[in-house]
């Protein structure tokens, strides 16, 4: 279970909990690492810097935050 992750500029936070189902095809993630995201019966891919955990197993959530840590730190593909 995931939720979108604060944005810094904004002082509004979305609170909508979403459900990561897959990584996105390789296509996808060519710069930028998404993850398919059910939302409103559809299949989408949303990029996992976007997104913070709040149901996860402990690897899942480390391999989360390594991600964002990746690109806080500038880092790219």
């Amino acid at each position: 279970m995931a939720k979108p992750k604060q944005d810094k500029r904004r002082e509004q936070r979305i609170e909508q909990e979403i459900v990561v189902v897959d990584l996105a095809p390789a296509q996808e993630c060519e710069h930028e690492m998404f993850v398919m995201i059910t939302w409103e019966d559809r299949r989408l891919a949303v990029p996992l810097a976007q997104l913070e955990t709040i149901r996860a197993d402990k690897a899942t959530r480390q391999a989360v935050e390594d991600w964002h840590y990746w690109v806080e730190q500038g880092y790219e593909f």
